[in-house]
């Protein structure tokens, strides 16, 4: 199942506030046999929606002219933290014959480029792409292409040094429509060269959203495990996720190590300061299950130190976690599905911070001033 193909397809709405330059309209969700049609879940929750809650506690969590990618309207949009100076980095194409999609922004180490996954919208199955570019946007190039049967490549993360990319591939099969392999890849950006670090031919079996540890010898993923008993009453396979841990100096064979095995984790992180494990239980394009805990957690390598970060009351959930270079946490706070805030938090939850209202997806601080 290449489920986060889609968990990389279609526009979430736009960026709110003055992050939002005014921009062409965002495209349709692209939905393929075998792949979940949208990253941003579609249907809101059923209650009416409230305003995010902000805790204005001291001083800002982070710099408020600190850089954030975040995206919007399909867009990869660069913005400073306090949700001012908004523009767009990476624009999508959506014109005659065209209709690509730029989604999930990544930054180097040393903040002179990002990474980011391009969807050719254009044929079907949507086919995902990694690229890099400077860090306002300029040189964009492709680093790891997708032909049939490849239909993903994408979910890119930067190596500590910087000088390599971890991505997930997916190879479909379009004539039975299922998913014959996903894998975990690293690509060496000086060379080009690719080599498989986790693979299966299982299609029930996902891999999403790849992190590094602090030394680049493991990567922390989301294992999507699909069943095909639906529940009475619903259409929608059941999917159990978990977040864990791969060696990188094991054979790609291996079976990942879960952490939190109690609990449904989705979206990694792995700080480098901290050398702790940030996830969000229950993403919505992993879990579509309306009554269920969407909230931040952390968590040891070790898988001890299990630590709850948000206590958001329903409907509202966390999604999107990531870590800051000094060890804060920018997430979402969503009030629906569909309306989400860019949200900071302290790592034990103290304190939690959401500046103007500023809406978008997979927010990623840039780790440099």
């Amino acid at each position: 199942m290449a489920t986060l193909l889609a968990a990389c397809s279609s526009s979430p709405g736009s960026a709110g506030g003055t992050a939002s330059p005014s921009s062409p309209g965002s495209p349709g969700s692209g939905t393929s046999s075998g792949v979940a049609s949208s990253v941003t879940p579609s249907s809101p929750a059923s209650a009416t929606p409230s305003e995010p809650s902000t805790v204005p506690a001291g001083p800002a969590l982070v710099p408020p002219t600190a850089s954030v990618l975040i995206n919007a309207d399909g867009h990869l949009r660069l913005v400073h933290a306090d949700g001012t100076e908004g523009r767009i980095a990476v624009p999508s194409i959506d014109a005659e014959g065209t209709h690509d999609e730029v989604v999930i922004g990544d930054w180097a180490p040393d903040g002179g480029r990002i990474s980011f996954t391009r969807l050719n919208h254009t044929v079907q199955p949507v086919q995902a792409s990694v690229w890099v570019a400077n860090s306002d946007g300029s040189g964009a190039r492709q680093v790891v292409s997708c032909a049939a049967p490849c239909q993903r490549a994408g979910l890119g993360a930067w190596s500590p040094k910087g000088d390599q990319l971890a991505y997930v591939v997916t190879d479909f099969d379009a004539a039975r429509k299922v998913a014959v392999r996903t894998a975990v890849e690293v690509v060496t950006l000086a060379s080009g060269k690719r080599r498989v670090v986790l693979e299966t031919k299982d299609p029930l079996v996902d891999y999403a959203f790849p992190r590094w540890s602090p030394d680049g010898t493991r990567l922390v993923l989301q294992v999507l495990h699909v069943s095909l008993k639906t529940p009475a009453g619903s259409s929608d396979p059941v999917a159990t996720p978990t977040v864990a841990i791969v060696d990188l100096g094991r054979p790609p064979t291996q079976t990942p190590r879960v952490l939190a095995p109690t609990l449904p984790g989705t979206y990694p992180d792995w700080s480098w300061k901290s050398d702790t494990i940030l996830f969000a239980t229950n993403d919505p394009d992993a879990v579509s299950t309306e009554d269920v805990d969407r909230d931040v957690w952390t968590v040891r390598p070790d898988g001890s130190g299990l630590h709850q970060v948000t206590r958001l009351p329903k409907p509202k959930l966390a999604i999107h976690p990531s870590w800051t270079a000094d060890g804060t946490i920018a997430f979402l706070e969503c009030v629906s599905r569909s309306i989400c805030y860019l949200a900071y938090a302290k790592a034990d939850g103290s304190v939690v911070q959401t500046p103007l209202k500023l809406r978008g997806f997979w927010p990623r601080v840039k780790p440099v001033a």
